[in-house]
């Protein structure tokens, strides 16, 4: 019984680790690099998630980490270039733009 209730404990603790958006980058958005010819580059960003959950749940909270990086540096949009999944996580690259 005292296993079930640790990995209760471990599951609750893992699944709280996803990041979520600030107020400031729910308005950012994923372009295409097209897009972008008229936005000003601001510079790269990357977000990382590891052993949540589930694979999509780990890609999810990395791109919210990217929206995050954006959002900070002063951008309303990214250019995704890169993004890597296995099990154990994700990893996102990605070039920060402001577009008016």
């Amino acid at each position: 019984m005292k296993t079930f209730y640790s990995m209760i404990t471990a599951v609750a603790f893992l699944s709280a680790c996803s990041t979520e958006l600030t107020n400031q980058a729910v308005s950012v958005r994923q372009i295409s690099l097209a897009g972008a010819e008229n936005c000003s580059f601001l510079g790269p960003v990357s977000g990382s998630e590891f052993f949540g959950l589930t694979v999509a749940g780990d890609a999810q909270s990395a791109l919210n980490k990217v929206r995050n990086s954006v959002a900070e540096i002063g951008g309303n949009a990214f250019v995704l270039t890169q993004t890597v999944s296995d099990a154990d996580g994700t990893v996102s690259h990605a070039d920060a733009y402001s577009c008016k």
